[in-house]
């Protein structure tokens, strides 16, 4: 089950028995399609296990443990629940087999990895290993090793006892059937996917927005997500130290592609604490009109690592295989606001596999989700909540930052930990290489296989 937490929660300042609340923004349907919970259940549960590392004395990382116990329904009524974390969505923490989320190591990012190899470089010179030593405490920025998430951040979470179906209201349709009909003949004409600026086809369009520019602005920010930057000199700087700093850039630009030579006209994502994992959209906006609305065609995938040593890109995203997860998620969100409803179309000669343009493969079902906006006057948002002191002051920071500096330096800042090191990150990128993409060939539509993948939504 896919929820969003309503309330912050912490390691530095979160305590075992804190509580801590997320509404679910995805209705759990059974493997026959039953509603088990519906879209907008509140679930309340407790933190069972926070360890903060402090000073660093004691804990090199982070570790919080989250345990939802109850489901408040819309309607009013409550059931007891049995849930275990699986994933925080487009974290840098990961999440271990029993549900435990552990933080990352400070010393473990790119600019402090450098900066040891700088240090070793000036072994020999006292002076110079001194004054590189200030300069790295003073003005080296290294991630925060404490798990911090405020309200917005979403969280998969798995069921661990069986439960009963409850009834839920089913949602209306976008369209008609007789307007879907009438629609059909414009999609028809509509691309298949985008293509790069040196012509190579790369991502598949899988959704389709009906509605105007400010009340597709006005859904996505209410859901959470934000626009990219234009791509420039100095939007490219932020990315790479993001990258080099082991931080997030919600704003990170998106490589530039192109549909009839047309660069999109928005691009919207979502993402957190970790630049190299988003979901993430372009937009086209469509010459026809489609009953006095906009029609707009989006390409969505989703990035989750880097990868290297691609065609024409030495370094860029790896993203999810099966497209049709980050499809749903748009779908989803957008619905979640009520600003939005959703429908599916199978569309006639669309491919069920394929490669982008840095050679990663692609799956789809082939359907387009038509995702028609409303004159909303209150969108359902992000809930707001008092904020939790994510960390301690400077001068605390500054001491653990040095405490933790020693404990690896006396651990990790060897000849045999460098050598393997380099050869872990060798092997990492030998195996992210693709092959160079075939071009695209729409398959016939009698020769399509219909694959309705909602495993995303049955977590």
């Amino acid at each position: 089950m896919h929820v969003r937490l309503t309330t912050p929660v912490g390691t530095y300042a979160s305590k075992a028995g804190s509580p801590v609340s997320a509404e679910l923004i995805a209705p759990v349907t059974s493997a026959s399609g039953d509603i088990l919970l519906p879209a907008g259940s509140i679930l309340n549960g407790t933190v069972t296990r926070s360890e903060k590392v402090g000073y660093g004395v004691r804990h090199e990382t982070a570790a919080l443990d989250l345990e939802f116990r109850e489901v408040v329904f819309p309607g009013g009524g409550r059931i007891p629940i049995a849930t275990r974390m699986s994933e925080v969505d487009n974290s840098r923490e990961r999440v271990t087999e029993d549900g435990i989320i552990r933080g990352v190591r400070t010393t473990s990012s790119i600019s402090y990895r450098a900066s040891g190899y700088i240090r070793t470089a000036l072994c020999w010179e006292i002076h110079a290993r001194l004054a590189f030593w200030a300069v790295k405490m003073l003005l080296l920025q290294v991630p925060e090793p404490e798990i911090y998430y405020g309200p917005g951040v979403e969280l998969t979470l798995w069921l661990t006892q069986p439960m009963a179906a409850v009834p839920a209201e089913e949602s209306n349709p976008a369209l008609r059937p007789a307007e879907l009909a009438s629609l059909e003949q414009e999609l028809e004409g509509m691309p298949y996917r985008a293509y790069t600026k040196s012509n190579r086809p790369s991502d598949l369009v899988n959704v389709i927005l009906i509605g105007s520019r400010a009340q597709i602005a006005e859904a996505f920010a209410a859901a959470g997500w934000t626009e990219a930057k234009a791509p420039s000199w100095k939007a490219r700087a932020n990315n790479v130290r993001a990258v080099v700093q082991g931080q997030g850039y919600r704003q990170a630009p998106m490589s530039r592609m192109v549909i009839n030579d047309v660069e999109p006209q928005m691009s919207w994502q979502k993402g957190l604490n970790d630049v190299s994992k988003r979901h993430h959209i372009r937009l086209w906006k469509q010459p026809s009109m489609w009953q006095g609305q906009e029609t707009w065609v989006g390409a969505a995938t989703r990035d989750v690592d880097f990868a290297y040593l691609r065609p024409g890109q030495p370094v860029t995203h790896r993203i999810e295989e099966d497209i049709d997860l980050e499809r749903d998620k748009i779908a989803r969100d957008l619905e979640f606001t009520n600003c939005a409803s959703v429908d599916y179309w199978d569309r006639p000669g669309s491919p069920v596999t394929a490669h982008n343009a840095t050679g990663d493969p692609m799956s789809t079902d082939g359907r387009l989700a038509i995702v028609r906006m409303n004159a909303c006057e209150a969108p359902r948002g992000i809930a707001s909540a008092e904020p939790l002191r994510a960390h301690g002051n400077y001068f605390q920071r500054l001491a653990r930052r040095q405490i933790l500096s020693v404990r690896c330096d006396f651990y990790r800042q060897n000849m045999y930990w460098r050598s393997y090191e380099a050869t872990r990150w060798l092997v990492l990128a030998a195996r992210h290489r693709h092959p160079r993409p075939q071009e695209f060939r729409p398959v016939e539509s009698d020769s399509m296989v219909a694959r309705i993948k909602n495993s995303s939504w049955l977590r």
